[in-house]
């Protein structure tokens, strides 16, 4: 198979130029992001102390997030009849997790998929329940941004608290009419694609148990920075909503943007603009976090994967090699 073929067959993505081309405009992003900054961020930097238990305290906060998000996958895919258990589930999680860092942010569903399909569960149903698991994180996300600290968001950003309340009232109407938006969408894709149709549906408290908990995985991710920000830099205070508000907010205009791997760059910029904007940090403190919680969050996202793809068995990586 020639590359042109291979390249057309996985999606535009996958175009060596295009993924290049992503690449480039993201670190000229990132250049442009910390070119006034420079000078602020050194001179903060000499006063930092790293504390690290607070750095303990808020990774093990990180890691207990992923637990609970893992458990809401689970949720979702045993309502379309799919069943791991909890120990292989965060092993097939945790690679997939590895898919943030490809322009598109789509090879993660794949490898839900591929993996499931190995332990006997429908890659359908598990890449069904990955990207239902998606808009449900991203709407409780917009959700506690706005219960937390919208109007101090808004201030940063006019217009942040009318967009994020109007993400999280579709949010719920979504999670409301899905029970009942699924079926027919569902049966409509198995005949188009010519596969069985779904023998059982997700039930409303189904999707309401996996929403609290992307709400509460918000929440765990908002503490954690919080705890994070107290060991980097120990001088500055810290109020839990609004780091949680924060924090939420940048990581989701990060995620957001699809062509920018683990939305680097975009992330660090919202979080740099947020802290100044309300108040909680300086620009100099500002910019140390957003770089630091990149490294430890990075560390935090593919150490797990990483682990888990060297105790794969070799059948099972060279099936996602050729997903990927």
């Amino acid at each position: 198979m020639n590359t042109r073929a291979t390249w057309r067959e996985r999606g535009l993505w996958h175009h060596p130029a295009i993924k290049f081309g992503l690449l480039l405009l993201t670190g000229i992003f990132i250049a442009w992001a910390i070119r006034g900054q420079w000078a602020d961020m050194r001179a903060s930097a000499r006063e930092v102390h790293v504390e690290w238990r607070w750095i303990a305290a808020a990774s093990a906060s990180v890691l207990a997030v992923y637990g609970l998000l893992i458990q809401s996958w689970r949720v979702l895919l045993r309502g379309w009849g799919g069943e791991l258990t909890y120990p292989v589930a965060v092993r097939i999680w945790t690679i997939a997790n590895l898919g943030r860092w490809i322009p598109g942010k789509v090879w993660s569903v794949g490898a839900l998929s591929v993996l499931a399909a190995r332990e006997g569960v429908s890659g359908t149903a598990a890449a069904g329940a990955a990207v239902l698991g998606t808009l449900l994180n991203i709407g409780a996300g917009f959700g506690v941004a706005v219960i937390m600290g919208a109007e101090g968001l808004d201030t940063v950003y006019p217009g942040f608290r009318l967009g994020a309340w109007v993400a999280t009232a579709i949010f719920v109407v979504g999670v409301l009419v899905l029970p009942r938006l699924l079926p027919p969408v569902l049966a409509w894709l198995a005949a188009k694609r010519g596969t069985p149709v779904a023998g059982r549906h997700l039930a409303a408290s189904t999707l309401w148990a996996s929403a609290a908990m992307n709400v509460m995985s918000w929440l765990g991710y908002g503490l954690a920075f919080a705890l994070f920000s107290r060991g980097v830099t120990p001088s500055i205070g810290i109020d839990p909503a609004l780091f949680i508000a924060v924090f939420t907010a940048s990581y989701l205009i990060g995620y957001l943007v699809l062509f920018s791997p683990g939305g680097l760059g975009f992330r660090e910029a919202a979080l740099t603009v947020f802290l100044v904007g309300v108040g909680a940090a300086g620009q100099g403190d500002a910019v140390i976090l957003g770089v630091t919680s990149r490294v430890w969050l990075t560390v935090l996202e593919v150490l797990p994967g990483l682990i888990s793809l060297l105790v794969l068995p070799a059948s099972q990586r060279a099936a996602l090699q050729h997903a990927e």
